[in-house]
């Protein structure tokens, strides 16, 4: 069994993988054709995104391994010859709880310890990449437009590393005022805990208001920061999950707890898919071994989508944080005890019904 379920989880694991690789590079291709990521890093930052989505694909991929491999042997009628041969069910589910149990262990150190420094390294990457994309699209000697077009860029040249311009020349059309800002060098930065992106200019000039104009103003600076786009809620997410566990516990605060229990729940979240898995796999005449797929699936998407529902309550403080997500797993424990007993609940409710009729 341990080997049946074990072939099922790379091959399981495999095709997933393939599917967020290709997904991840279709997108990052995307962002290198408009200028907004450089080509030279997208293999980097695939190979990062695909490690730090292990913790994610691995327990679909075990509940599905545990369904195919006990459905197979119940399409091919092996359980019911081991059962013939007197050995108990217990039996089988102990191998399920060993081989998700050892899995659950192996999810739990990629979510608490591990995937968080891929993310850290990932986000860090992605960081310095922008950056590097927004002067890597600059040619010395041409202007270049914002996307939004309220801002045109112009740089006589760029530094050997191509990370600083000089000579910038910066104009922004807003009203009632419009601004114009001259620098001797200019580079963009990023705010590590928010995800804002600046382009700091040095040595220069700011010129606000129309020529001809009376209330025309002119001033000198040293440096100049300039907003040029914000972080948002998703950059402020990400940073969270790049962020090691031991920070997240120790700051406390509903955010980062939700995070924590999001990363306990997917070991969690393995062993109990395992045993549903064994409710599901016992095909009955006539159903071939993916009967219990299609079921399988839903379940898999109610429960996910449960932990994220139970994730932004605690986030949002309208859950308390020692309930979190447990309310979620005994949920769909009581699910499994039902599918484990439906065949002696429905005898003892045909039962009620009779007392009731005679």
């Amino acid at each position: 069994m341990l080997r049946e379920f074990s072939l099922n989880l790379l091959a399981v694991v495999g095709v997933l993988w393939l599917i967020y690789v290709a997904t991840r590079f279709a997108r990052y291709l995307a962002d290198a054709a408009v200028g907004n990521l450089p080509a030279e890093v997208i293999f980097n930052l695939l190979w990062l995104n695909s490690m730090g989505a292990l913790s994610v694909l691995l327990p679909i991929a075990v509940f599905l391994s545990v369904l195919l491999g006990l459905g197979r042997m119940s399409a091919d009628n092996e359980l019911t010859v081991i059962a013939a041969c007197g050995i108990a069910g217990n039996r089988i589910r102990r191998n399920v709880l060993i081989f998700t149990g050892i899995m659950g262990i192996v999810i739990a150190l990629l979510s608490l310890w591990i995937v968080p420094d891929v993310l850290a390294g990932r986000y860090q990457l992605e960081q310095r990449a922008k950056v590097t994309a927004d002067t890597t699209g600059l040619v010395a000697g041409s202007f270049k437009e914002s996307q939004a077009g309220d801002w045109t860029f112009y740089s006589q040249g760029l530094s050997a590393d191509r990370t600083h311009m000089e000579n910038v020349f910066i104009e922004i059309q807003r009203e009632p005022k419009p601004l114009i800002f001259r620098a001797a060098r200019g580079h963009f930065d990023v705010e590590p805990s928010s995800g804002d992106k600046y382009l700091v200019l040095e040595e220069g000039y700011r010129y606000e208001g129309k020529a001809g104009d009376l209330d025309f103003t002119i001033a000198e600076y040293a440096t100049h920061s300039l907003l040029v786009e914000q972080g948002g809620q998703q950059q402020y997410r990400e940073k969270v999950k790049a962020t090691a566990t031991a920070v997240l516990w120790q700051r406390g605060n509903l955010e980062d707890l939700a995070e924590v229990q999001w990363r306990i729940s997917s070991a969690l979240m393995t062993v109990i898919l395992g045993l549903l898995a064994m409710t599901l796999a016992h095909a009955g005449p006539r159903q071939g071994r993916y009967a219990g797929l299609f079921p399988a699936i839903l379940i898999y998407i109610v429960y996910s989508n449960l932990l994220g529902v139970s994730r932004a309550w605690v986030e949002k403080g309208d859950l308390v944080p020692w309930l979190g997500q447990i309310w979620v797993h005994l949920i769909m424990l009581g699910l499994w005890w039902l599918l484990v007993n439906r065949y002696q609940l429905r005898h003892y409710l045909s039962i009620q019904r009779q007392a009731q009729g005679q």
